[in-house]
């Protein structure tokens, strides 16, 4: 029998991260459908690329493939817009089997079940589903027991009943992810089109405000450097994809086992295609061998992401960081002078924060010479070590409304600063520490023509228009819209008789909700 499947990533993202930067397809969709049964129909549709038009794309989707079950993708922030999907697409085709998947099932699975809105869910899958999705499809056609599908919560009699939890795949059995049933094509990065890959799953760090160890636990897997190669290949020359520019390595952490990094690296730099990499790394990895760096540049890693997070050492102990800072700056020097271009990750919010903590983070990393910087409040993530210390401390301020657990809105407070003066102050420092709109050096060496462009073009530009907003709105009031823009999705109107006098008015007056289906 042919199974007709729908598979589906939220369109939710942090606003931390730019939509205008870059747009990136799921890659767990993709390997769902490299291993399903060829003789399924099968469908990946990536919402974030259609945040504009959610509802009328899932009608548009449903109503033309017609699904016998869709299967829903979700973080913890995107829960919200998940359940939103699934009652939609019960309204729209009744009798359609909803499967909820991803890291928010996995960590929340119980709480999910016993939760009213777990009427439009008829399954919810725990940890990796590159064959469970299969072996749940073969349980609906009667071929095995549902029962025997490891990791499945499923429904009997009204209530869920939980099957024993998915032992870790035997990555060597995973057969490559299918690119080709993508409703969406449009991917891109900075405008160039881009594809996603892995090379690993895991992590072997033990950092407490990191979740990812709900997902694979403390364990680092490997596949084979000829798989790597493989993909690689397939992306590039995949005649159902367009020709990509860029390719998110989207491991957990790369540099964990740096030979085998450099051989891939080396077999990357062999295939000669006119692709550039972005990784993201830790700094202890990139700082192990120095040919690291040369080899990555060689492959053509042009992008790397290191986990810098702060320069408080309690704060990073607390973290469970260790001491990184003399690693992170050797980390960075290197990349650097390799001619890739370094995205600093930080993390503000901690007990102890106060206004000059804050500023010392944002100029500790525009002394380090970073790029660009991929900033971010803590944010205590159901299961993490991070919640419990912080939840035991009385300083989380929302326990329960997941939807605004995207790293950018505070959902704690410090001995010092509200939820509300911490968001505000973050913002303030990283303006006037960070934002000088240059384009890194990095960038100069890889496009010097659009690197010129940018600086003695649209810098100046950006740079007038800032400007002129402060001169109309002020400091308060430029916060109060990009906070509210950064909520809604939508540009306000200019109007300067709402413009609040005080940072506490700006944030009290400020209670947007995201625009998720409507």
């Amino acid at each position: 029998a042919t199974m007709r499947v729908l598979l589906i990533s939220m369109p939710d993202r942090s606003p931390s991260f730019g939509r205008r930067e870059y747009e990136i397809p799921s890659l767990g969709l993709s390997s769902i459908i490299g291993n399903l049964d060829r003789r399924h129909q099968v469908w990946q549709a990536d919402l974030s690329i259609r945040k504009w038009n959610v509802r009328s794309s899932v009608i548009r989707a449903v109503r033309r493939h017609k699904p016998e079950i869709v299967g829903l993708s979700s973080m913890i922030f995107q829960y919200h817009t998940a359940r939103r999907i699934a009652r939609l697409i019960k309204q729209e085709r009744p009798g359609t089997l909803i499967v909820l998947g991803g890291y928010h099932a996995t960590t929340m699975y119980r709480e999910l079940a016993e939760s009213p809105e777990a009427d439009v869910l008829d399954f919810i899958f725990r940890g990796e589903a590159d064959h469970g999705f299969g072996e749940l499809i073969d349980a609906l056609e009667g071929r095995r027991p549902m029962e025997s599908v490891a990791g499945l919560s499923w429904k009997r009699n009204g209530a869920f009943h939980h099957n024993p939890q998915r032992p870790l795949e035997d990555l060597s059995t995973i057969a490559l992810p299918d690119r080709r049933h993508r409703l969406y094509r449009f991917f891109h990065y900075f405008f160039r089109r881009a594809d996603v890959m892995e090379t690993s799953r895991g992590c072997l760090h033990h950092c407490n405000f990191c979740s990812m160890s709900q997902m694979y636990g403390p364990t680092f897997r490997r596949y084979s450097v000829d798989r790597v190669l493989d993909d690689v290949r397939g992306i590039s020359t995949n005649p159902g994809l367009v020709r990509v520019g860029h390719v998110l390595i989207a491991d957990d952490n790369i540099s964990l086992d740096v030979p085998r990094f450099m051989d891939i690296c080396d077999g990357i730099a062999a295939l000669k295609l006119p692709i550039q990499f972005l990784v993201q790394a830790s700094c202890a990895g990139i700082a192990k061998d120095p040919a690291l760096p040369r080899k990555m540049a060689a492959a053509g890693i042009t992008t790397v992401f290191l986990g810098i997070e702060n320069v408080n050492e309690a704060n990073l102990e607390q973290m469970r960081k260790g001491k990184i800072i003399g690693v992170t700056r050797t980390a960075v020097t290197r990349l650097k002078d390799a001619g890739i271009l370094v995205v600093g990750g930080l993390i503000n919010g901690f007990p102890e924060d106060d206004v000059a903590a804050i500023r010392r983070n944002f100029e500790y990393i525009r002394d380090l010479g970073v790029g660009a910087i991929g900033d971010q409040l803590i944010t205590p993530y159901p299961g993490t070590g991070m919640r419990r210390q912080l939840v035991d401390a009385g300083m989380v301020t929302n326990l329960h409304d997941y939807k605004w657990y995207n790293g950018t809105w505070p959902q704690v407070r410090t001995r010092h600063l509200t939820s509300k003066q911490l968001l505000f102050e973050k913002w303030k420092a990283r303006r006037e520490i960070i934002e000088d709109w240059r384009a890194p050096a990095q960038v100069k060496a890889h496009s010097p023509y659009f690197a010129a462009f940018y600086n003695y073009v649209v810098r100046p530009i950006i740079r007038f228009n800032e400007n002129r907003m402060d001169l109309m709105y002020g400091v308060v009031g430029r916060y109060q819209k990009r906070r509210a823009r950064r909520a809604s999705g939508t540009r306000p109107p200019r109007s300067r008789a709402d413009a609040p006098r005080s940072a506490t008015q700006a944030t009290s007056r400020c209670s947007p909700t995201p625009p998720l289906v409507n």
